[in-house]
């Protein structure tokens, strides 16, 4: 037990364990069924809000497209995206503007993104795409990767948050950062890269602080999070997390996961050791919840969704990620579950459970179209215009126009054929400008 932070003798570590059982949960830690407050449903929910107000028809089903950052690198680059996104009737873009820590628009808190072309002093990707796509009647939210941080081989840049607090890296239970960890390892164990730790308060500052930025310097309709969760519960430590931890429970945590069990159990017996783990549980989801709910504060009313694991028990045990607790909290307008690798029939049956748990109107189902998954877009559509959903957000924009006829695809699989051409002829009509 000499891991940096000693587990508290035997006798704190039982009156600890003991006090779990009457202590209330940490901030964040009731029920996943609670109720929101009131005043979250006095509005109606954002999609519904969506849908009411659009001029892009059909507007019975909401259609959002995640454009991965790539697609912002230059005017050219944008004015591609929003054509293809006014043929294919999204209604919706979630624009990632904040991939590895870095910034695809102006702002003095993150460096900015390497692939933009040219200097952000003459061209600004965000505020070309939103003055574009507002034009034409496409909501567009900001897309930021909220934990992962890098993934590059070299070094980041002395102005980036993992060189500017490399203790904020999240590690492993022998203390190893994920920095320090070679980077075919993470791939190895399907991890993309270099995670910082949800429980260090300056993050949540920090992440605050680009929120509030981005809604106070962009007329942006939204914040849209991704990578809200850790990346397993192996990489789960950092100094101020387990210090926490330890100064409240009595023992260190990295000695739940990685320490000897069996002497732990005789020492506290297996109830008081079942009570640590799901003290630990719920501190590690709890984490997460706050950065949750710091975001949704900094963002002054902008509609806020995220993109989450689309199994609900994996999500909770191994990310940490209790996201229906987000919107019955109100802290999320919508969130996205990504279900890209499973088939047809598991995304309707997966769908028929999201609606009982966050609601028809707090979800659209994240469908995948790369590696062959566009094959089954169209008979996951229909299953799920079966039992009713508020839409759809597909993954990617990139993906559609990079391998595959993504317009006829799009076409074909979501939008009913007697709707095609009725938005150019309504413009010939008026006498709009293309």
């Amino acid at each position: 037990m000499s891991r940096g932070l000693r587990a508290a003798s035997p006798a704190a570590v039982l009156i600890a364990t003991i006090c779990l059982a009457w202590e209330p949960l940490p901030p964040g830690g009731a029920s996943a069924f609670s109720q929101a407050p009131d005043s979250a449903w006095l509005t109606p929910p954002y999609l519904v809000r969506l849908r009411e107000s659009t001029e892009i028809r059909p507007a019975d089903e909401i259609r959002a497209l995640w454009v991965v950052r790539d697609a912002l690198a230059s005017p050219e680059s944008i004015d591609r995206l929003v054509d293809f996104a006014v043929q294919t009737r999204f209604h919706m873009l979630f624009v990632q503007v904040r991939g590895r820590g870095d910034a695809y628009y102006r702002t003095r808190l993150d460096p900015i993104a390497p692939g933009i072309a040219g200097s952000i002093a003459d061209f600004d990707p965000l505020a070309y795409l939103i003055a574009l796509a507002h034009r034409r009647g496409i909501a567009v939210h900001a897309w930021l990767n909220v934990f992962y941080v890098w993934s590059d081989p070299a070094a980041p840049p002395a102005s980036h948050l993992v060189a500017r607090h490399p203790e904020w890296v999240l590690s492993n239970a022998r203390g190893v950062r994920m920095d320090h960890v070679p980077r075919s390892r993470w791939k190895a164990e399907g991890i993309d890269g270099q995670f910082l730790s949800p429980g260090v308060q300056g993050l949540r500052t920090h992440m605050a602080n680009v929120v509030k930025d981005l809604v106070a310097s962009y007329d942006i309709d939204g914040i849209h999070l991704d990578y809200i969760r850790y990346p397993n519960r192996e990489y789960s430590f950092d100094p101020e997390s387990r210090a926490r931890f330890t100064v409240r429970y009595g023992i260190d945590p990295v000695e739940l996961v990685a320490g000897d069990r069996a002497a732990l159990q005789r020492m506290v017996g297996a109830q008081a050791l079942a009570l640590m783990d799901s003290a630990y549980g719920e501190f590690r989801v709890a984490q997460v919840d706050s950065m949750v709910s710091a975001i949704h504060a900094a963002a002054g009313g902008k509609a806020v969704s995220a993109a989450v694991i689309a199994d609900p028990v994996v999500a909770r045990i191994d990310k940490g990620q209790e996201w229906a607790r987000w919107v019955q909290q109100g802290w999320v307008d919508f969130v996205a579950p990504m279900a890209y690798s499973m088939p047809p029939e598991e995304i309707q049956h997966r769908a028929e459970v999201y609606r009982r748990t966050v609601g028809v109107d707090h979800m659209l189902v994240g469908l995948g179209v790369y590696d062959g998954r566009d094959e089954y877009l169209a008979e996951t559509v229909s299953l799920l215009r079966e039992i009713g959903v508020a839409g759809y957000a597909i993954f990617s924009y990139n993906s559609l126009v990079e391998n595959i006829d993504g317009a006829a695809l799009i076409e074909n699989a979501v939008l009913p054929p007697d709707t095609l051409g009725a938005d150019d002829e309504e413009e010939e009509e008026d006498g709009d400008s293309p």
